[in-house]
This record gives structure tokens, sequence and C-alpha cells, in this order.
């Protein structure tokens, strides 16, 4: 006698959904992208990952207990849409349905800057100080917050300003801040995590009025005659 198993019915497969949290895949992601997903396949089944963008990666995970991982490095692929399918068989060698899964991978740091000059000259004056106006570029999307960081050295100002068509602003009160050099940083993160290299500025903060006199006795006793009318000298001081 002999006995056989019929087996005819194809393994489930799916793709988790989403991958890397957010099916986006940044910057500091991409050398260890995690892609998971479920099959009922028999445990130690391979299942086999095939990665497509710019070029072809092709990987393998094992199913245990009806669950399958693997880490792969897809910095050599372009940024852009990188497309997943899932393959495997069971024991009995029933294929299961292909399991598709799209990432966007978007690996280029955003750029960032302030402007120069801030205030028409860089300097903030008594007048202003109650209301600079801090604004720059930046490529990272609509809506993403430019972080600002306003310090005389030891009393600093947060703030923060929304990306809006490549460009930001905001309107900070400096009157906390002692006269001379505040500096100013800002940073920024697209939406896929990736942060800007941060931008720097200088300001030169200076509210203190100066001195102005005119000196007493002007050509001599503050009387001016006739022979002095035309050549009337005024002088005075100031800092």
């Amino acid at each position: 006698t002999r006995t056989l198993v019929k087996d005819k019915v194809a393994p489930t497969l799916a793709i988790h959904d989403p991958l890397m949290i957010d099916n986006i895949v940044n910057n500091s992601e991409q050398a260890a992208v995690v892609i998971s997903g479920t099959s009922n396949a028999e445990d130690n089944q391979d299942v086999t990952l095939t990665i497509t963008g710019s070029t072809i990666i092709i990987v393998t995970a094992t199913i245990t207990g009806g669950d399958w991982t693997q880490t792969v490095d897809i910095s050599t692929l372009a940024d852009g849409n990188i497309a997943i399918t899932a393959d495997v068989s069971d024991l009995a060698g029933n294929p299961a349905t292909q399991a598709p899964k799209t990432v966007a991978k978007d690996a280029a740091l955003p750029t960032l800057a302030i402007d120069d000059l801030l205030m028409t000259d860089d300097i903030v004056n008594d007048v202003e100080q109650a209301a600079v106006v801090i604004s720059g570029t930046s490529n990272a999307e609509d809506n993403q917050t430019v972080t600002l960081t306003i310090t005389d050295g030891s009393t600093t100002i947060n703030a923060t300003a929304t990306v809006t068509g490549g460009v930001w602003t905001q309107t900070a009160y400096m009157t906390t801040l002692a006269d001379g050099t505040v500096t100013i940083t800002a940073d920024v993160s697209d939406l896929a995590g990736n942060p800007a290299t941060q931008a720097t500025g200088t300001l030169n903060k200076d509210t203190v009025y100066p001195t102005l006199t005119i000196d007493n006795n002007l050509m001599g006793d503050d009387w001016v005659n006739t022979a002095e009318m035309t050549a009337v000298v005024i002088n005075g001081t100031t800092d």
C-alpha cells in the first residue's frame, strides 16, 4: 500500500501595510528597510522578495509561525517609487498569489537658508527690536515647520515658522536679548523625515541711543554780529 497527500490549496501571502511606519524610506532608513508580512505556508519556506527601482535587489525571508521579515539595504536605489513583490510556495509546491507593495524612497535632504540681509542691514535697533522679521527659504514641503533658535549667548528665544511655497518667515520679539551679536539657527525636516543641514545667521543688536550735544558759546559768545553772519560755525559732540 501507498499513501499520498493531496494538497492543491495555494498558501496565503501578504506584505504588511504600512512598511517603515509610513511607506516612505528616508535618508537615515535606506540602509535598513524592514520588509515583513504573513503567510500560512509551512515554517522554513522561503519568501522571495524582488525590490525594483533604478536597479533590482532580490533577497529572501523565512517563514516562522506565519510571519516573515527581512531587512534590506536599498541605498543603491534612486529616489522615487520602489516596487516590492513577494513570492512563496508551500511544501507541496503550490505557489501563492504574488503579493505586491510600493514604497516611496526620499533620501534627498531638503535645502534651508536664512535670508541675508535681515532687517535690511542685519542690525536691530531700538525701534525694531520688538518685531524682528526672520525669513528664509527651503524646498521642504508646504506646512513643514522651521524651528528657530535665537540667542545672545545667555538668553534664548525659541520660535517656529511654516514653509509656504519655498519660503518661510517669523516675527520675533527680541527685547529680552542683550545688545551685541545675536545668533540665529534654523532647522527643518521634510515630510519623509530628512533633516536639512542647519542654517545659521547673525544679527547685531544695538538699542543704545547715541549722545548728541551742541557746544555752548557758539561764535565765542552765542552772538552773531554783522561780520560773522556769513560764516557761523555750529559745532558739538556725539558718540
